[in-house]
């Protein structure tokens, strides 16, 4: 699946790179847990950026990619293309498999 390139501006996608697109709300206890997840992956492998979405006030977003819980995070490639898709938190080892089959 890949995500348009409207929709990946709306969402603060930059184009390039691997993306891990966190969708989350408010008062979610494992947002925060996938947050720092991500964010050290996204510090460890360069090329890799957390963009963290409130799916609250992402509604259309929602929908359109069948976001059903939080946390959803995808990991998208360079061409905004979903590499993998997770429900909960992954582990850091788990994440980084992830990036690195999502590399060009």
């Amino acid at each position: 699946m890949e995500i348009d390139e409207g929709l990946r501006a709306e969402l603060g996608v930059e184009p390039g790179g691997v993306t891990l697109l966190q969708f989350s709300t408010a008062f979610c206890a494992p947002c925060r847990a996938l947050r720092r997840v991500s964010a050290e992956v996204a510090a460890l492998v360069p090329g890799v950026r957390h963009v963290e979405v409130d799916a609250e006030s992402h509604l259309e977003a929602v929908r359109a990619l069948g976001i059903e819980q939080t946390p959803t995070l995808l990991v998208l490639d360079a061409r905004g293309g979903v590499a993998k898709r997770a429900a909960g938190v992954p582990t850091k080892p788990q994440l980084l498999t992830a990036v690195a089959a999502a590399m060009p």
